[in-house]
This record gives structure tokens, sequence and C-alpha cells, in this order.
């Protein structure tokens, strides 16, 4: 596992180290120059230390699962066959299915055993980090779902930490995340942004007087004439993508904090039958007949996604309900693939528990987050009490800019003391489009 230590030359060694927990899961922050600045740029004059944890590219082994980015709704995003591939949601399933099947065959049969790649082994990797490199104790700094690999560490190593960051946080592990839970969080979302709009803009509430209805009505509009399109798929063929009602919702999902200021008008203009400005919304001239992992260990990212749920893993059977029940589940992948993954993660029983700790924890949150609001930090500080958050208005997830910086540092300089984020508007939002 190759690991990095950043000491600014002004670094005060007494000062605890931050420890960043990178998210994904999988995502590789070793080698990733613009990501590592910014990371320097949050902790200040503190000791960084990041590294690719075990599974991820640089790591040996790395659980590399190509063929799963062709299909992965996360990391072929808008266009992956999951979405588009079929108007029946069930004929979706598919080749998602398979390729989940098979990147777990592909690591059993390299000699890997996929069972031990979770939070709970993680957490103790780097606390055998920790402990070689001879820091008393750490502050963890979690990214997306490294935020929820930064709460099994506390579980497990109470005694290790004297402060936390959670960035926009996703906790896969935790028992109060039932399969569809990410579809609902992000549904609610965007009928927030809908009363956000009403709220400040006449012309708006003019457009949707019923705007509490206007994404439902959007997605039955698409689902009775949905938006068929073909692209060009190398060597003279061509593929028909099918963008139907469960669609939409999934494209939202990604695509909210770059264009939440032109919902109104596309949620009326699908009700109208006007699908002119879908061409854009689904990306249609950015199609790629192939695409890659990036700086992503795919492998590794179905067995954190899946060994973490325990006991509470899908069956088949479970998740083909569920898409039944709901076919947006489709989009929001974890954790309905992992019906396919043939395994149950090594995690104790009291690993799905919600964390318990007196540790002062800063949160934070980007308002156009679909998958990782503010509950999240609601739901920890009913055992963790001294959370404290702060939502960056007109920024999704992972939110760059100067508050977000600005609050950290306040924070790893006194984490028992308020944190002012009355920088947390400096992003104003943008104008609503209504016509």
């Amino acid at each position: 596992m190759p690991v990095a230590v950043f000491n600014p030359e002004a670094a005060d060694r007494q000062n605890p180290p931050v420890v960043f927990f990178p998210g994904g899961p999988g995502y590789s922050s070793i080698g990733n120059k613009g990501y590592l600045e910014q990371l320097l740029k949050d902790v200040g004059d503190r000791t960084l230390v990041t590294m690719d944890h075990r599974g991820f590219i640089h790591a040996e082994p790395a659980l590399k699962c190509p063929g799963y980015a062709e299909v992965s709704p996360y990391h072929e995003i808008i266009h992956t066959p999951a979405i588009t591939s079929s108007i029946d949601p069930m004929e979706r399933i598919d080749p998602v299915a398979e390729q989940v099947k098979t990147c777990y065959a592909k690591l059993v049969d390299e000699g890997v055993d996929p069972a031990h790649y979770n939070q709970y082994t993680v957490s103790r990797d780097v606390e055998e980090i920790r402990q070689h490199l001879g820091y008393e104790t750490i502050r963890p700094y979690g990214s997306s779902t490294g935020s929820g690999t930064v709460l099994s560490y506390i579980q497990y190593f109470p005694e290790a930490a004297d402060a936390v960051i959670l960035g926009w946080p996703w906790f896969a592990h935790l028992r109060s995340r039932p399969p569809v839970d990410e579809f609902y969080t992000a549904k609610q979302r965007f009928t927030e942004i809908m009363a956000l709009c009403v709220e400040q803009n006449e012309a708006c509430r003019d457009l949707h007087p019923d705007w509490m209805l206007a994404i439902d009505k959007a997605r039955r509009a698409l689902d009775d004439q949905p938006f068929v399109v073909e692209v060009d798929a190398g060597n003279g063929a061509t593929n028909r993508l099918y963008f139907d009602g469960a669609a939409l919702l999934d494209t939202l999902y990604l695509m909210l904090p770059s264009m939440y200021s032109e919902l109104p008008v596309l949620l009326d203009e699908i009700q109208s039958g006007d699908h002119s400005r879908l061409r854009s919304f689904f990306l249609i001239d950015d199609y790629a007949p192939e695409t890659g992992p990036g700086n992503y260990a795919l492998g590794y990212f179905l067995a954190h996604v899946c060994n973490d749920m325990g006991a509470s893993k899908p069956s088949p059977k479970d998740s083909k309900a569920a898409v039944a029940r709901e076919p947006a589940v489709l989009g929001f992948e974890p954790p309905w693939v992992c019906g396919w993954w043939d395994g149950r993660g090594a995690v104790p029983v009291e690993h799905n528990d919600l964390p318990r700790a007196d540790l002062p924890v800063l949160a934070i949150h980007g308002q156009m987050d679909p998958c990782c609001g503010p509950r999240w930090s609601e739901q920890i500080a009913r055992t963790m009490p001294n959370v404290q958050s702060i939502v960056m208005q007109g920024l999704g997830h992972s939110p760059v800019n100067e508050c977000r910086s600005q609050v950290i540092r306040a924070f790893l300089s006194e984490p028992n003391a308020r944190v002012d984020t009355s920088c947390s508007d400096e992003v104003p939002l943008e104008e609503w489009v209504v016509e």
C-alpha cells in the first residue's frame, strides 16, 4: 500500500497529522496533483498523510475489473446500459449483473479473498500505518465514502483520533441505509430545489404552481414518450439509447450541481412534450463507445460496497424486486448490484452499528449534493453529540471553494470551538431559468 506524507516546512510536529481517507470507494488520490493540492490547502501548515487503501489502483494486489466500467452507473455515468439499453428495466439489470459476477470470479481466480476488502480491514490497515509512522493520535479526514471508513476507524480505534472531518459523507455501512434509501434522498433533494425556486422567483411559481408534483409529472411524460436517440458506436455502427422517466431521475442525480437552475424549465418542457433540451441534458454529444475506470479500482469498489453491508447484502431476488418496484434504483448503483456479488464481507456483527463517540466532528455538505446532504450529519449526531456541520450554498458533492478550506483550517486549529460558518453562502445561487 503506497503512503504519502506531506510535511510543510512550517508544520508544528506537535500537532496531530491529518490522515486522508479517500472515497469512491476506490478512488485514488495518489498521483492526482490537483486533488492533492486542494487537500494541502485544506489542512494548511499541518502534516497530511494520504494513501491508496488495500485493493486501490496503486496497491498490490489492485482489484481491477475494467469490464465493469462499461456498465457501471457511477463510472460509465449517464450512458450506462443500466439506464439506456432498453425501455424494460428488468432487461437493463442483465449487463450489470453479469459484470458483477464476472468481477468476483476474476478476483478469486487471481488468488484474492474479496471478503477482506471492507472498511473494517481498511481501518486496521490505517491503524498499523499510524503506529508505524509513530503518531500518537491522528485527525481523520474522510471524503464521501471515505467518511464512512472514518466512522469505522473511530469505532474500532476510539483512542487513535482526537478530532474528525467528514467531507460530504456517504455512509454505506450503516444499518439505517436500506437499498432504496439513496434514491428517496435524491428525489427529496430535487423537490427541495423546486421549492427553493418558487420561493425565490415569482415566474417559477407561475410556471409550476404544482411544483411538488413537477418531478413526477415530467417522469410520467418521459415514460409515456421516451427520448430515443442514435449514437455513433464506432466502426460504422450505431447504438440506440432510451431515456425514460427513471433515466431522468438518474441523470438529475449526477448532473444537479451543474444544472439545478435549469430544472424548472426542463421539467416544464418535458411535460409539454418538448425534448429539445434533452440532448444537452443527457450529454448525447459526449457519448463515448468505450469507457475506462480512470482512477478507480472497480473490483475494490464492489468489494467495499457489498462487503460492508454484512448480513444485509441483498439476494438477486431482493434486487430484482427493488428494481421492479422502482426502476430508478438502477441508476443508484450501491447496493442493488450486490445481489450478484458472490460473497459476504468479513466484518464483525457490530460493524453496522451507529458509532458512539464524544470526538469533535466537522461535517461538510454541498447544498446541491443529492446523495450526501446534512441528514447524514443529523443521523450520526444522535450518538456523536459533538457534530457541527456546514452546507455550502450552490455546490454539490466534494464542494471546492475558499470557505471549505477556511472552515477546515479553523476546525483543525480549535476542534472544540464553534466554527464560523458564515462563509457558507460564498458561492451565489445561479439565476433560475424559467423560459
